[in-house]
């Protein structure tokens, strides 16, 4: 189906829900989880909590990984962003119909929804605020790490063998992330990590992380081919391991958790690099 085209000049969207209502945000992006998996996350979270409120719904405008969803992206939707909402039009993008805003880059938007949703604290010089940045670029850091190992760069992975080749490295790397993590959870005696018992935004993307290299961890290969048998990355890593499995438990998140976005969608986008095939989606784990 063709993604519909945003509505950037409208009051409100003209385009419905699926439940039939004019959302509140409409976010753009590829058809993969990628950077889209912790905007999804929050924009279920924030529909979840403003139920016979204020109501949050959104639509989830997806762009196919294909010459079609390229051209729909690129020579459509993007140009008539530049001209009529936003200069620096890009991917992923979200729209907030009711402010008439239209935001591009990641932690931005982020940022945006963690305080309209009411996950953030509006305060910038609050300490959660500071905590929350802070976990959100060390997050983001591990991010471009794993684009390093699943997309097609000069002097990256360019072959599956390459990948096969890598990812034991990429995964001891990976840890020392994970020990400054742990330690940040222990040292602020947090299950979340800018509040001690409650979600921000920054948690969302680093569930992403986490959840993406528990099934990395399932693709280490021996020499001749064959999977080894080991333990997630995670068993290392109690609070972790107890942050993971309480976001996984949210009944705020139990409509994306069972969703083709987070079941049947590719990690990360291999076709527009012109990559090989990847890892595959996580329903094969």
């Amino acid at each position: 189906m063709t993604p519909p085209q945003p509505k950037w000049k409208s009051e409100t969207a003209e385009e419905e829900t699926g439940e039939g209502q004019q959302p509140r945000f409409t976010m753009g992006y590829w058809q993969m989880r990628g950077l889209g998996a912790a905007i999804r996350m929050l924009l279920h979270w924030g529909k979840y909590t403003h139920r016979g409120g204020a109501e949050m719904n959104f639509k989830d405008v997806q762009y196919a990984q294909d010459a079609n969803g390229v051209n729909e992206w690129f020579k459509r939707d993007k140009v008539e962003m530049i001209k009529d909402a936003n200069p620096l039009a890009n991917i992923p993008y979200l729209i907030d119909h009711e402010e008439k805003k239209t935001i591009v880059q990641f932690l931005c938007i982020c940022d945006y929804l963690g305080r309209k949703i009411g996950v953030d604290e509006t305060d910038e010089n609050s300490d959660q605020r500071l905590r929350n940045a802070q976990i959100a670029m060390e997050i983001f850091d591990l991010r471009n790490s794993v684009i390093r190992l699943v997309y097609k760069f000069p002097n990256s992975v360019r072959t599956q063998s390459e990948f096969y080749e890598r990812l034991p490295e990429h995964l001891g790397a990976c840890k020392k992330t994970y020990k400054k993590l742990e330690s940040w959870l222990q040292f602020h005696d947090f299950t979340y990590f800018a509040k001690k018992d409650a979600v921000s935004s920054c948690d969302f993307h680093a569930f992403e992380m986490i959840d993406q290299h528990e099934h990395y961890q399932t693709l280490v290969r021996e020499k001749d081919g064959e999977a080894v048998e080991k333990q997630g990355m995670l068993s290392e890593f109690p609070r972790l391991k107890k942050f993971h499995a309480e976001m996984k438990s949210r009944p705020e998140l139990k409509a994306y958790f069972e969703s083709k976005e987070y079941k049947e969608f590719q990690l990360n986008n291999h076709t527009l690099a012109n990559s090989w095939d990847g890892p595959g989606p996580s329903s094969k784990r």
